[in-house]
């Protein structure tokens, strides 16, 4: 490369940091993993609103580097609203030739021509029974405003990139999908007696097999149909097997327990508070389940089946395209709608052993493929395209 053709990249790294769960690991995971390509492309992330966060990317390539502002957001969000100030380049004094928002809106300010958005779903338009009313017209205005805003676009599936298209016309060229990893932590443990028992006293488990759902405890997750299918299971399925839902406490999570209740199943569903991903207990669970269940109603792109997978566990998901889509069509997909299709779909992989190994082995393989070094690999071929470097 000859001098003067270096090119800068600025990433706005905020999410991965103060996000939150899928959003979060995406932009940390995909930092990463950007910093050990081998790339001479300057990148330069830009941490806004920082306070007393200590778990930032590792960053091993000397072309990376970061700028962190510590000015809150309740000052610079009425600034950036009437000034339209200060832009990006009030941090990153170097000519700057794209910009990135991972996080999905590209709401700091800049006269950069080229600006990446990632989008992460469209639950707004597709199941917006199931969302907060109040918050329908602002996340719909922000997705409004990151398409007009953005240059190129990235999804994380094939099936959310197909939505965008639809519902704003977006030209294909200017769209990618580029699928997220799979941490390193997920895979198959050989755990021993002593593991095991030490995570179920630490979760206060019953001694027994469990079906696991990790995830949001909200509707759009369908919870009450993951618990009314449990319900449907033969007597001596329910006797054998713990229902397990494992996820931060919701205003939804009353309800739950009042379901759970009222169909005299109470001590046959356990709730785990929310794990942290990249904590190994997370994995331990997934590889102590018999099944994993995630019949949700709506995702972008859903990472727990493929962690379940992963660690060896059989997943049964619901058939809609982006579910399909990133686990290969190797999972069970019954209807999200249907409590009845769910329950079978579990039965099944109960009760068949060898179907279950098959979908086991199956599983581990297809999963190989998802690491988050492939996600970045793409992001930067996209990078080099867009700026034809």
């Amino acid at each position: 490369m000859t001098q003067g053709t270096s090119k800068n990249i600025v990433i706005d790294g905020t999410p991965g940091v103060n996000d939150i769960r899928a959003i979060q690991r995406y932009c940390f995971n995909m930092l990463e993993e950007l910093s050990a390509l081998d790339c001479e492309i300057n990148f330069h992330l830009l941490y806004m609103g920082v306070k007393n966060y200590t778990a930032f990317p590792k960053l091993t390539h000397k072309n990376f580097t970061e700028v962190k502002s510590h000015i809150p957001g309740r000052i610079l969000i009425p600034l950036w609203k009437l000034l339209n100030a200060p832009k990006v380049s009030w941090w990153i004094k170097d000519p700057i030739d794209l910009i990135h928002f991972p996080g999905g809106l590209p709401y700091i300010p800049t006269n950069c021509k080229k600006i990446v958005t990632t989008l992460h779903g469209f639950h707004y338009y597709f199941i917006p029974e199931f969302m907060n009313k109040n918050n329908s017209v602002k996340i719909k205005k922000e997705l409004d405003f990151a398409i007009q805003k953005s240059t190129h676009l990235i999804t994380v599936s094939e099936a959310n990139k197909k939505e965008a298209i639809e519902l704003w016309g977006i030209h294909e060229e200017q769209i990618t999908a580029i699928p997220l990893g799979v941490s390193p932590e997920f895979k198959k443990y050989d755990l021993s007696f002593e593991e095991r028992k030490s995570i179920i006293k630490k979760y206060d488990l019953p001694d027994k097999p469990f079906i696991l759902f990790v995830g949001a405890l909200e509707p759009h997750k369908n919870i009450k149909n993951i618990i009314l299918s449990y319900n449907k299971l033969p007597p001596n399925l329910q006797k054998q097997y713990q229902l397990v839902l494992v996820g931060k406490e919701t205003k939804y999570c009353k309800e739950y327990r009042e379901d759970i209740i009222s169909l005299g199943i109470s001590d046959q569903v356990s709730f785990v508070d929310y794990i942290q991903p990249g904590s190994w207990d997370l994995a331990y669970l997934y590889n102590m389940a018999k099944l994993f269940v995630f019949p949700t109603f709506y995702e972008g792109w859903a990472s727990p089946p493929l962690e379940a997978m992963k660690c060896g566990t059989p997943v049964v998901a619901s058939n809609i395209p982006s579910l399909q889509e990133s686990t290969g069509g190797i999972a069970m997909y019954p209807d999200p709608h249907s409590p009845e299709e769910i329950c079978n779909s579990i039965q099944q992989l109960l009760e068949d052993k060898a179907f279950y190994e098959k979908q086991k082995e199956i599983g581990i393989e297809f999963v190989k493929k998802y690491t988050w070094k492939r996600s970045a690999e793409k992001t930067l071929q996209l990078y080099k395209k867009i700026l034809n470097f």
